[in-house]
């Protein structure tokens, strides 16, 4: 699991004319299982978000991979992992 940290910008061949440039993805500290993964408290978040602003960057979004190519469906913590990012 990892933070996309990026940047928008306008783009007539995007939907809605906005897409985003992902320029750097951060990995918390977290444990992986079966299910999925569970973040740990993260000492470095807040540091981590004050260098991406100072690079004129913001978190846009969330990244997991999984083993299981067979079954791939988020579970609802997922999701919910997902927009908080």
């Amino acid at each position: 699991m990892g933070y996309l940290y990026g940047y928008y910008s306008e783009d007539p061949n995007f939907p809605d004319g906005v897409r985003v440039n992902v320029e750097a993805i951060y990995e918390p500290p977290q444990v992986g299982g079966q299910d999925g993964v569970t973040p740990l408290d993260d000492p470095f978040r807040s540091k981590v978000d004050m260098i991406a602003h100072g690079l004129s960057l913001e978190r846009v979004g969330h990244i997991f991979t999984t083993l299981n190519k067979e079954k791939v469906f988020m579970t609802p913590e997922q999701l919910r992992q997902c927009a908080d990012a």
